[in-house]
Parts: C-alpha cells; sequence; structure tokens
C-alpha cells in the first residue's frame, strides 16, 4: 500500500481546488501565493501528473484531478465537522456541585477553592446549603459531593474526615476582659449566643471546663442560623460557642478572641461524603483527592 501524500501540499490542493485559485487559497490558508504554488509543484512530482491547467487566464482542475479533489474536500470536510465537535465536546465546563452547612462553607471551604480553580480551571464549583438537618440528596438534587456533621459511619456513604468537633468559646476582645473561668458569675451577665441544633455545645463546654453552669446559662440566644450566631459575635453582641475551624482567620486577624477556658472534643466531626454504590465521575475524584491533600 502506497503511503499518503505530504499532508501540507494535499491542505494546499484541497483549498486551491475549491477556490479554482491560488491566491483565494493562500489567503484561507495565510500563507503567500508563492508557498501554495510550491506546495502544488510539489504534489505534482509525488504523483508524477498535473493538477492544474490554465485556460483562458482560468485555473481548472485536470480530468483526473477533478475527481481526487472532490474526495479530498469530502474527507476535509469531515475532518472539520469531527475537530469542530470534538472542540466543542473538550471545551465543555464541568460543574462540581457541593452541598454543605453554610457557616463551613463560607468561612472553611470559600477561602480553599481559588487554589482548587487555579488547579482544575474547567471545573466549575457550585455550593448549595443544607437547609436546618436535611440531609444530602444526591439522587434527586443534583449533588456529587456532601460535606455532613457526624460520627462517619453512614449506610451507602463513603466518607472522609474533613476536621473534627473542636468547639471554643469567642468574643471580642472588649467583652473577654469581663470573662474568667475562676469567676463563674461573670459568664452569667453575658448572652450566649448559640444554634437551636446545637443546645448541648454550651453545657457540654461548661462541664469540660469544670464550671458550673447554673447561672451561666441564665441569658441565652438561640437561632436557626450559625451564621447569624457568628455575625453576632462580631459585632460584640455575646459571646458564640463555635468550631475552631470557622473561626481560626477571625482569631488569627483579632476580629475574636476566646476569651478562657479548654477547646470542647468529641468523637464527631465533618466529613466529605460521596455515594459508595457509584463510579465517581472525575471532577469528584479530583476534588476529593485535592481538598482531602490541602488538611
Amino acid at each position: 500500500m502506497r503511503s499518503l501524500p505530504p499532508l501540507n501540499p494535499l491542505l494546499a490542493f484541497e483549498a486551491a481546488s475549491r477556490h479554482l485559485s491560488f491566491t483565494r487559497a493562500a489567503r484561507e490558508l495565510s500563507v503567500t501565493q508563492g508557498a501554495i504554488s510550491h506546495q502544488i509543484a510539489t504534489l505534482e512530482e509525488y504523483f508524477g501528473a498535473r493538477l492544474f491547467e490554465r485556460r483562458s487566464n482560468q485555473l481548472v482542475l485536470t480530468p483526473a484531478a477533478q475527481a481526487y479533489a472532490q474526495a479530498l474536500q469530502g474527507a476535509f470536510e469531515e475532518m472539520r465537522r469531527a475537530t469542530s465537535a470534538f472542540h466543542a465536546s473538550a471545551s465543555i465546563r464541568s460543574t462540581l456541585t457541593i452541598k454543605g452547612y453554610p457557616l463551613l462553607l463560607s468561612r472553611w471551604l470559600t477561602p480553599r477553592l481559588p487554589a482548587f480553580s487555579r488547579q482544575y480551571p474547567d471545573i466549575d464549583v457550585r455550593l448549595v446549603s443544607v437547609s436546618g438537618a436535611s440531609l444530602v440528596d444526591f439522587e434527586n438534587q443534583g449533588i456529587d459531593v456532601g460535606i455532613r456533621y457526624g460520627s462517619g459511619r453512614w449506610r451507602g456513604l463513603t466518607s472522609h474526615l474533613l476536621f473534627a468537633d473542636e468547639l471554643v468559646p469567642v468574643c471580642t476582645k472588649e467583652l473577654a476582659q469581663h470573662l474568667s473561668l475562676h469567676d463563674a458569675p461573670s459568664f452569667a451577665g453575658q448572652v450566649l449566643l448559640q444554634t437551636h441544633a446545637r443546645a448541648r455545645d454550651w453545657p457540654d463546654w461548661f462541664a469540660c471546663a469544670g464550671v458550673d453552669d447554673a447561672q451561666a446559662l441564665r441569658k441565652l440566644m438561640s437561632f436557626e442560623d450559625l451564621g447569624i450566631v457568628h455575625r453576632f459575635a462580631i459585632e460584640g453582641s455575646g459571646i458564640a460557642i463555635l468550631q475552631k475551624a470557622y473561626v481560626d482567620d477571625d482569631i488569627r486577624e483579632g476580629r475574636l478572641v476566646v476569651p478562657c477556658g479548654p477547646v470542647l472534643r468529641r468523637e464527631l466531626g465533618y466529613h466529605l461524603v460521596t455515594p459508595s454504590d457509584q463510579r465517581r465521575e472525575a471532577k469528584v475524584q479530583e476534588f476529593s483527592d485535592w481538598l482531602l491533600a490541602t488538611i
């Protein structure tokens, strides 16, 4: 079987056969007319036959070259369509949908995402907040990855620990001046902030600190949204009990301080979860591997 002719002369011939003009073929291929003439001459030498003739100052294909030109035009058109389809397919950006708790997404995950986008520029990230105590519904909500609080042992889910449950009291510097674990009543005059879903956090923290909470828990403000708890603490409206991972930046930058006492640790935590009975898409695997490598 004879090998194919060189590609550049074929490109020049296919363009010239459509336009019946070396000038227009050169313009299409962004080369000079002389380059087209040279490529045609190379192809004629390869075949040992003329491809074009000039009649009345007009360029025409030789009879033998007409059939070859039609076949090449069809082949190159198929290549153009295939290239266009592949380019369109390869250019489609993937969207990774992550569902998690609002404050976790805003305070812990979002600051990390620019680094992920730099490494995986073709993956768009969509964040969806968990509402109340609702769980991640992978099948019906189009969720790719979830973040869930608990033991990490859930039927049908593969889980990886992101960070453990570590709770600290936080407030402004001004409020902290009036607090002392050695003076339990100092908490009694302060507003303690918490969420409905985590009503045990303050009592458990006081127990961990060895402090009688009978008086300290008299002024509780409870909210549905942990983000409101965080906002109230920043504004000096009370003392919040929050995940240390959420407030590390606030503490480092001086917006909040840990006034006193220990870190309350539990054998629970926040886990990255995916369905264990499904084959992971590439975008899910890439995000999971990347996130776990950063913590």
